[in-house]
């Protein structure tokens, strides 16, 4: 198996991803930012939080 090592991302990151997915909603809410790209947007930007998330958990302890 391979060992990979999991280094946690700064919280600058979580920042970011959180920041961009509310800008991305709201623009696309109101229609500032068409309905297509505020969803392409909105999907990296929980991606990016998705990945800070994994990146801070614990891991499993190995038997």
């Amino acid at each position: 198996m391979i060992k990979i090592n999991k280094t946690p991302l700064p919280q600058s990151f979580l920042f970011m991803g959180l920041i961009g997915f509310l800008t991305s909603a709201v623009y696309g809410y109101y229609g500032s930012l068409p309905l297509p790209w505020a969803t392409a947007f909105s999907v990296v930007f929980v991606i990016m939080i998705i990945a800070s998330f994994v990146s801070i958990a614990p891991q499993m302890p190995k038997d």
